[in-house]
């Protein structure tokens, strides 16, 4: 089974998503950029002062609940799935 990366997110709405994508290899740079690429794809939906909260986790089940992302090589950065 794949292991996740999970960020949580809220926004004025109120609204909050928790985003997660299978890591496949560690990639750090692909790690790095998971948070940033869920924040420009929450504004790109409508979504307003998005803030990650928590931390950032790693090596995660993947979640009941969520937005799941995946790493898309040919645009080099995470999209929605």
């Amino acid at each position: 089974m794949p292991l996740y990366y999970v960020q949580n997110f809220t926004y004025d709405g109120p609204g909050s998503s928790k985003m997660y994508g299978a890591m496949g290899a560690h990639n750090h740079s692909q790690a790095n950029q998971f948070t940033t690429d869920c924040l420009a794809y929450l504004a790109a939906i409508g979504c307003t002062n998005v803030t990650a909260t928590g931390s950032f986790a790693s090596n995660q089940a993947e979640p009941l609940h969520g937005k799941e992302m995946r790493w898309d090589v040919l645009l080099g950065k995470w999209v929605k799935a």
